[in-house]
């Protein structure tokens, strides 16, 4: 009766396989001259819309099932443990679902669902819908011998077919792959102050009107908006790597007690997030939380490594940051002369629109407009050489009668409304330095890129510059 038996499922599985291939030739043979073409695949899920979709559920073979619960157009995990989901992660999932298609069918299953591993499935996937009082039920079964599919079977119907093999790689999922990693879900536009402490020295930046970033401490001076674009990525996209522990009794372990660092995060609506990072985890990472919270998480050194640049790498290097295209007027002052120059705007005869520059005063000229952008466009290229953070008196700078003063007044823009900016250069013993606002620093600059800015500022009213009649 025993061989019996093992004789029956194997011609079973044989005739599931044979009816399998013969399937999968007709499939793939070319078609005939005035035959139809073959129809589109089958969609697994006919009338799934993942945005109709309030639960979904994973049971693995032989462990626990992961059930996931939209709430309040939010997804949480409610097994096996109460988490915050990540919503991407889960929409990923149901898109998977939404666009799942047959390979084939097989046209007559053998009458042991065993022959293609369907009575214990590898994986079941539930999805429930919005007015659904039972979830639909997916079951994956083997692969197909020799083939890059996999048996499967929905739980409402006898008929068995074959999806991709990926289709199994998609759905088996951890708990922690599926629950939120997010650590201070916070987003970098929101951020309008940021404090540093650490053992490099404490240091913080603060936004200005137009989105500029300035350097507040340990010393007042522009911020290069990309090195504190970097730094608040690196803080946005902080993401656990593991938990050590959801609820700690206990800090000391983790070197919380008394944090290595802490990054606060002053944001638009008041509010503060404070990232609390400690001692070393396994496996090179290190263990941190959110201020006040009791979840332990373990995360890589990234973020880490970007504030052990300290103050350095935030600083703005170049003298001021401009886009020509914001210069509305401009105003110049050396040797007490002052000359003030604007943009201007007209229609060529084919409608176009065509920006010029002219001086203003002492008397009113047409200026060569490339000249004027190219002396503006020079403002960007010159960087400090060194920053002299307990400057002496103006004078020992060469700035108390600067030999260039340069007024700039910048339109209206997206990122703030129209303002006014400065930068003073000055000479002294042959060696050039800058003065720019709100900079308790006085920046030594390369000498020949502070001789181009002045010969270029100096060059805009002769009469090469000027404008041809």
């Amino acid at each position: 009766m025993k061989a019996f038996w093992k004789t029956y499922v194997a011609l079973a599985v044989l005739a599931a396989l044979v009816a399998y291939a013969l399937l999968v030739e007709k499939k793939h043979a070319p078609s005939v001259a005035g035959e139809p073409p073959p129809k589109k695949h089958e969609k697994v899920f006919a009338d799934l819309a993942r945005d109709k979709v309030r639960e979904l559920t994973l049971t693995p073979a032989g462990g626990d099932a992961i059930r996931l619960v939209k709430e309040s157009g939010a997804w949480r995990m409610t097994a096996p443990q109460a988490v915050a989901a990540a919503s991407s992660e889960v929409d990923a999932l149901l898109s998977s679902l939404e666009s799942l298609e047959i390979d084939a069918k097989v046209p007559e299953p053998a009458a042991e669902l065993s022959a293609y591993g369907l009575v214990a499935p590898s994986l079941t996937v539930g999805v429930l819908a919005e007015g659904a009082s039972e979830p639909l039920k997916l079951a994956l079964g083997d692969e197909v011998p020799g083939q890059t599919q996999r048996f499967a079977k929905l739980a409402t119907s006898a008929s068995v077919f074959t999806v991709p093999s990926s289709t199994k790689t998609t759905f088996e999922k951890k708990p922690f792959d599926l629950r939120d990693r997010d650590l201070l879900h916070v987003r970098r536009d929101a951020v309008k102050a940021v404090e540093v402490i650490g053992p490099e020295g404490n240091y913080s930046v603060a936004k200005g009107e137009r989105d500029n970033w300035t350097l507040t401490q340990p010393v007042a001076t522009a911020a290069d908006r990309w090195g504190v674009d970097r730094l608040l990525g690196s803080l946005e996209s902080l993401r656990m790597e593991s938990v050590a522990t959801e609820a700690a009794k206990d800090l000391k372990p983790f070197g919380l007690v008394k944090p290595a660092r802490a990054v606060t995060l002053v944001l638009k609506d008041g509010n503060k997030k404070v990232l609390e990072i400690g001692s070393a985890a396994p496996d090179d990472k290190l263990y941190a939380r959110e201020a006040g919270s009791p979840l332990v998480a373990v995360v890589a050194k990234t973020l880490v490594e970007d504030l052990k640049k300290g103050v350095s790498s935030l600083r703005a290097k170049r003298l001021i940051e401009l886009s020509v295209y914001d210069v509305d007027s401009f105003d110049t002052e050396t040797n007490g002369a002052k000359k003030s120059y604007a943009r201007t705007s007209a229609k060529e005869k084919d409608g176009m629109e065509v920006f010029k520059w002219r001086r203003t005063a002492p008397n009113a000229q047409d200026l060569d407009t490339n000249r004027v952008q190219d002396a503006l466009f020079k403002i960007g290229g010159v960087e400090a050489a060194e920053f002299i953070d307990k400057p002496q008196s103006l004078a020992a700078y060469g700035l108390d009668q600067p030999a260039l003063r340069i007024t700039l007044r910048l339109a209206k823009s997206n990122t703030g409304a129209a303002s006014s900016t400065w930068l003073e250069l000055g000479q002294k013993a042959g060696v050039s330095y800058a003065r720019r606002p709100d900079d308790a620093s006085v920046l030594r600059i390369d000498s020949a890129k502070a001789d181009e800015l002045l010969k270029a500022f100096l060059g805009l009213d002769s009469p090469a510059a000027t404008a041809k009649p």
